[in-house]
């Protein structure tokens, strides 16, 4: 027994040493097209945790920290995802070792308010892409080995996979750590830089080429926002809210009996509902909803934690008002094609086919619709919810309690997530509060339930006459098309402006690699991209140097003339005009950059229809 301590503190010795010279290690490489637009979405507001993914449980029987910690040390020296750093747009850092930021607090004397406040500024605070780490762990210590464990991961290295193989895997490595010995797990996993390059060699083959055309037919018309009823909103309307909601039992009996008499999935029944409700909210027909698919085609990945997911577009038409029944099967069609599809980049398809932005809502869809039925790790569905319903599971010789934590993100402006967890299904729907009230939310989870319930006592019924529980008037835009000219400094004078204005130009034909822009032309609509968009920012900081202008403004100012008044209105109350000599230096360099990309990415295009015609 001596010997085998002793071996073990060797062992941890050496490991320590390893790391300490491996933390000196750095290899780059390109984004996944998945990590492309979240590192963009952080640079526009790098205070935001709306893409932090949360993991909570009370443990209990023996819960050890500083064991617990050393298996997070473990699992991240497993996965390179977990080391890895973005100070760029273009380019992710692996090191060789990133230290996680884990941390033991002393909550013996806190009462339940105390322990849910600190998780949750926990899980809010903020994660610097740029220095790391992205891995946050808090340990609660509540009584002698009890503590409630936070895991907290940014979701450019993270999906609800890569949680369940996390989770899997802090179990074994914590029972190696507490019995003093190596872990069972297997070693080799393939690093998330396999699937960036397998994805770039996808697009630019046949299989590629195949799911492109597909998508660009799938899409092809206008693709018009989504309008929601009007609502009395509360006095918060910053970041979004949550609502769970148990699916009664004789519900999900129902659907799994529909599926298999239609020879469908209680995906596909449950998303039909779902779609059923966009329609009837927005009062439209032509019902577009994001749904995630998991990415990971190919089985060697299935054990890499990265972010592999791509959301794909599920339309539906409703403008015949078939039986449910029919539109189920529609459904099912539709989502055979889309698997067959899946790999092509949703980001990548946002910018060839570049749909009018407005504002800064998500292009495209809205809306979302997910089935979380964790494969590699079942009994995460029940600690993920943590709903009244979710029981203790066993982990590592203890205890798992769920403990909830409310993740009220604002990604969409709707999102309904339905959890399988053992024979129950549980319903959480996330919502913006600058678009629905809590009380508006509710009654869009009373209202899908409604539907559920009506589609599955007739399915032979038109989905136009499946009874809600309440009535809805039908969306109307709450958006003004144009922005408003906040009053206060004027926008300075004619002159001033067009020198703006001529400056704005320049840089459009720059980042665009175009030389005919108008002063009314929409960025968007010339080719530009939220990619783009950043180096537009970068390039204007000398201009906006006194009053900055942050990435999101951009969006409310799409055209030259209108970015120019915002500017002149920064200009005329600014006062003195700031040294623009650093800045300057700054934006020259971009410009080149900028210019050079922008002739590759025409040289591209030129490629591509060659490679693979048009078939726009």
């Amino acid at each position: 027994m001596t010997d085998d301590i002793q071996n073990w503190g060797i062992r941890k010795r050496l490991e320590a040493t390893l790391r300490s010279r491996a933390s000196q290690a750095r290899t780059e490489y390109p984004l996944s097209y998945a990590q492309r637009p979240l590192v963009l979405l952080h640079r526009m507001n790098p205070d935001s945790a709306s893409y932090n993914v949360g993991f909570t449980a009370r443990f209990t029987g023996g819960f050890d920290s500083a064991t617990f910690g050393s298996a997070v040390a473990s699992l991240v020296g497993r996965h390179a995802a977990l080391r890895t750093t973005f100070s760029g747009t273009d380019l992710q850092t692996v090191h060789g070792w990133l230290e996680p930021d884990v941390a033991e607090l002393d909550a013996r004397q806190w009462n339940q308010r105390q322990i849910e406040d600190a998780i949750r500024r926990a899980y809010l605070a903020p994660f610097d892409l740029s220095a790391g780490p992205l891995v946050r762990v808090r340990t609660y210590a509540v009584a002698p080995g009890e503590a409630v464990v936070l895991l907290a991961v940014h979701h450019v290295v993270c999906d609800f996979w890569s949680l369940g193989v996390m989770v899997a895997e802090l179990e074994q490595l914590y029972l190696a750590e507490a019995e003093r010995r190596p872990s069972q797990l297997p070693g080799g996993n393939v690093p998330y830089s396999d699937f960036v390059a397998s994805q770039q060699e996808l697009i630019q083959g046949e299989k590629g080429s195949r799911a492109r055309a597909y998508w660009h037919a799938q899409l092809a018309g206008r693709l018009e926002p989504a309008e929601w009823p009007p609502c009395a909103l509360g006095p918060d309307t910053d970041g979004g809210g949550s609502i769970v909601f148990p699916i009664a039992p004789e519900l999900v009996d129902g659907v799994r009996a529909l599926a298999k008499e239609e020879e469908a999935t209680p995906y596909g029944v449950l998303l039909t509902v779902f779609q059923v409700l966009i329609g009837r909210y927005t009062g439209r027909h032509d019902v577009l909803v994001g749904s995630p698919f998991a990415g990971r085609t190919s089985p060697a990945m299935a054990e890499c934690v990265g972010n592999f997911v791509n959301p794909v577009v599920l339309r539906a038409d409703l403008s015949d008002a078939v039986a449910f029944r029919e539109q189920l099967d529609r459904t099912r069609r539709t989502v055979i094609d889309a698997l067959e599809h899946q790999d092509y980049p949703f980001e990548l398809l946002v910018g060839e086919l570049a749909p009018r932005r407005v504002d800064d809502r998500n292009p495209i869809f809205q809306t979302m619709f997910s089935y979380q039925k964790p494969s590699r790790y079942p009994a995460l569905a029940g600690l993920y919810v943590a709903d009244d319903g979710a029981a203790p599971v066993g982990w590592a010789g203890l205890t798992a309690v769920p403990f909830r934590l409310d993740q009220q993100d604002d990604q969409l402006e709707l999102v309904l997530e339905v959890v399988h967890d053992g024979d129950r299904l549980v319903g959480l729907l996330k919502y913006r509060k600058s678009v629905f009230s809590a009380q508006a939310a509710r009654q869009v989870a009373e209202n899908y339930l409604a539907l559920l319930r009506a589609a599955l006592a007739d399915p032979g019924r038109s989905v136009a006459e499946l009874p809600m529980a309440s009535d809805v008037t039908p969306g109307t835009s709450r958006r003004t098309a144009t922005v408003r000219e906040s009053a206060g400094a004027a926008p300075g004078s004619g002159t001033a402006l067009r020198g703006i204005e001529q400056r704005i130009t320049a840089i459009w034909r720059q980042v665009l690699g175009r030389e005919r822009i108008g002063r009314d032309d929409n960025f968007f609509d010339l080719g530009g991209n939220s990619m783009l968009l950043v180096q537009v920012h970068e390039m204007l900081a000398d201009e906006t140097a006194g009053t900055p202008l942050k990435i999101n403004e951009l969006f409310r100012y799409p055209t030259v003339a209108s970015l120019a008044r915002r500017l002149g209105r920064t200009a005329a109350g600014a006062g003195p005009a700031p040294d623009r000599g650093r800045a300057s230096s700054r934006r020259a360099q971009l410009a080149g950059g900028t210019a050079r990309s922008a002739r590759l990415r025409a040289r591209e295009r030129r490629q591509l229809d060659t490679d693979r015609g048009n078939d726009d």
